[in-house]
């Protein structure tokens, strides 16, 4: 049962990464024009 929650753990870490690049890309596109 713990390795099956560090993997939910770490799934959501990479979502969240995912998130945060989209985010910053989304972020530089709309100041850099």
């Amino acid at each position: 049962a713990k390795d099956w929650e560090k993997s939910i753990i770490s799934a959501e870490a990479w979502i969240t990464i995912a998130h945060i690049r989209i985010l910053t890309r989304r972020l530089a596109r709309y100041c850099y024009r």
